[in-house]
């Protein structure tokens, strides 16, 4: 403890609820040995520790410690693409916007996030929704290989076809309890370039449009905002999305976009500069119909007005997975999650920001107690649908409504015989 980079790293994660602990120490790993290095020694001090990589997750704990050993891949943040094998290697500290940034004059990317702040590592252990998944699957689908430091400092190379290949399967949508991955190679996509944008013509309407206010001490205002990406020419877009575009908009934004300018939409929304931010989120699986959406969007409504003394800001978004994502999916080996065939899934994501207090614990404990047992219970996922666990809160054991949870909790017995991750690290639960 002490010292700038010290201080830098104890409070750099993205959601004041990871900002406030303090670790014993902190390791910035340079390369694969270093992590083999640090994970033996936590392993045989049987050491308390915790990962961080892009640093963007909001669960307690999840990238951050209080008194134990923090491994800080901000170090590692190197990502290449290889025109030969035509895929692309990433370190795990590397954010999605530096990825994008940096291939962009190669006309390629991965499968990565449609947050640009996000860091790759975590949005793709946990699947990886992306802006290419209707066309190219989850994140995970177009892993090639993965380094992986083991529990116990071993460092091994996954691949779908070699001795590993559990292990890789379990780390497409398992999460960080099967090991340290420390390289990725992945499919990579191509995307164009700015100058060639209408190979890839995506158009972007934002959509703002007030959707009810209530003055009830102060004014409260609910916001809905459709961002609409398509892959083709205007008159096809407009075609498409013809139903969207009559909607009575505040502000309506057209035209053509390259890729990496439209990973830059979403991001507007996460205000740069906007401060310290404590958040809650959690989420639900739903097939359409019999009423669901509609019951989704009512209690979102009810306990955004409920609790506005309390709740900053509420959000409510909803994606889409196609069945051409599933069927991709599926091409390339599958996941541990993939939602079944046969009808279109919607992943549900709401989240709750609290204006910040001088005791941010106890309002953790609060906003919990009244986002696990007024909201979850009121909005269950469909049966047989999976959570997705990038978008659900801890207490929801995501990976528990997985279909292949009871072949996970086996691969984790088999590269975790001693139960160390469960025991010394904060993460996905249900292993």
């Amino acid at each position: 403890a002490g010292g700038a980079q010290y201080e830098a790293s104890a409070t750099g994660a993205w959601d004041i609820y990871n900002q406030l602990d303090r670790p014993t120490r902190i390791v910035f790993p340079r390369n694969s040995s270093d992590v083999v290095s640090a994970m033996r020694t936590i392993f045989h001090s049987d050491e308390h520790y915790a990962v961080r990589g892009g640093g963007h997750s909001v669960m307690p704990g999840w990238n951050t410690i209080d008194n134990g050993v923090l491994i800080d891949f901000s170090q590692m943040k190197a990502f290449s693409y290889d025109p030969v094998r035509n895929s692309i290697f990433i370190e795990p500290g590397v954010l999605l916007e530096e990825v994008y940034d940096g291939l962009q004059s190669q006309g390629v990317a991965p499968v990565g996030g449609r947050v640009v702040t996000v860091g790759f590592s975590g949005l793709a252990l946990g699947g990886g929704l992306s802006f290419l998944s209707p066309s190219q699957g989850w994140a995970c689908d177009r892993f090639r290989s993965l380094d992986v430091v083991l529990t116990n400092g071993r460092l091994v190379t996954a691949t779908h076809t070699n001795e590993y290949s559990d292990l890789f399967t379990a780390l497409k949508g398992g999460g960080s309890r099967f090991g340290i991955v420390t390289r990725y190679e992945v499919d990579a996509i191509y995307v164009s370039t700015l100058h060639e944008h209408y190979l890839i013509t995506i158009l972007c309407p934002v959509i703002a449009t007030t959707v009810t206010y209530s003055n009830v001490s102060g004014t409260f205002t609910t916001v809905a905002t459709v961002a609409l990406f398509y892959n083709g020419t205007e008159a096809q877009f407009k075609q498409v999305f013809a139903d969207f575009l009559a909607i009575p908009a505040v502000a309506t934004n057209l035209g053509p976009l390259s890729y990496n300018e439209v990973t830059k939409v979403p991001s507007q929304a996460q205000a740069p500069g906007i401060g310290p931010r404590a958040t809650n989120y959690g989420g639900s699986t739903l097939y359409p119909g019999q009423g669901l959406f509609e019951k989704s969007y009512n209690n979102w409504l009810n306990f955004s007005t409920s609790f506005k003394d309390e709740v900053s800001t509420a959000s409510l978004v909803i994606t889409p997975v196609f069945q051409s994502q599933i069927d991709i999916s599926h091409a390339h080996g599958g996941t541990s999650f993939t939602p079944p065939n046969g009808q279109l899934t919607f992943f549900f994501f709401f989240s709750f920001g609290f204006p910040l207090q001088p005791a941010p614990f106890p309002l953790h404990a609060v906003g919990s107690y009244i986002h696990d047992r007024l909201y979850f219970s009121r909005i269950p996922r469909s049966p047989g649908l999976p959570l997705y666990l990038n978008e659900s809160e801890d207490v929801q054991d995501a990976l528990t409504t997985y279909s292949g949870y009871e072949k996970l909790k086996e691969i984790y017995r088999k590269y975790d015989p001693t139960r160390f991750n469960v025991r010394r690290m904060v993460g996905p639960n249900g292993l």
